[in-house]
């Protein structure tokens, strides 16, 4: 499954479906200055959300009409947060999709159903379930990588603690891609600073971060040499 990340930063986003997941993610999206619209079919859950969206609606959002009457293909990005119901899920994204919506992205109760999503053109999908999984599975066996999101092809981008015994050297000494077969593309300072594309001369100040690119495997690896 190849997710497209977003281009452009999301300012006004739709919400469709507020269970669990929707819900989190509409206040995290209003967290992020987001303008959202919370959208449900039981309006007790739009209600329990009003605090934090910029606009709810109780509607079937499988009905296309419904869609267009909330004006769905002017936001930046629909999130189709619909897990139990596929059928609901599948037309939804495929109203969304013809009705040329910037950005789409849908959770997925399975692979099955993910692939469906894919198939219609949807942009980002996510098994939140089977990612929390993966990502827990991560944390016990590689501590050392705080974050990693494959991108396309097995190529994935992760974030690293600056290792104790790489701290106060410069990246050219510490040959990391030649030793790792890894990019370091960003350097984040222990207060915040970012350092895009560092070059040789870079010294790793304590307590920093890395933002490295390269093959899953490769940065597995490297989290183990590290750890």
């Amino acid at each position: 499954m190849i997710n497209k990340l977003p281009v452009n930063t999301m300012k006004q986003v739709a919400v469709l479906g507020l269970g669990r997941f929707g819900t989190e993610l509409t206040k995290s999206l209003a967290s992020y200055g987001c303008e959202v619209l919370a959208v449900d079919e039981n309006e007790e859950k739009t209600m329990a959300v009003a605090e934090y969206a910029t606009h709810t609606a109780s509607t079937n959002i499988s009905e296309e009409n419904n869609l267009r009457t909330l004006g769905i293909s002017d936001f930046d990005a629909v999130i189709i947060a619909i897990g139990d119901n596929i059928q609901a899920s599948i037309i939804a994204a495929l109203n969304c999709k013809e009705m040329g919506v910037n950005y789409i992205v849908a959770k997925a109760q399975n692979e099955k159903h993910a692939k469906v999503l894919e198939k219609i053109g949807v942009d980002y999908v996510v098994i939140p379930e089977a990612d929390t999984a993966r990502k827990t599975a991560r944390i016990l066996t590689h501590p050392k990588i705080n974050d990693l999101i494959e991108i396309a092809g097995g190529y994935s981008i992760a974030q690293i603690d600056v290792p104790s015994l790489w701290a106060s050297k410069p990246l050219k000494e510490l040959n990391i891609r030649n030793k790792y077969s890894v990019n370091v593309l960003i350097l984040i300072h222990p207060d915040g600073k970012v350092d895009a594309n560092p070059l040789g001369d870079t010294v790793l100040p304590a307590d920093a971060k890395l933002i490295v690119g390269g093959n899953k495997k490769d940065i597995d690896n490297l989290s183990s040499k590290i750890s």
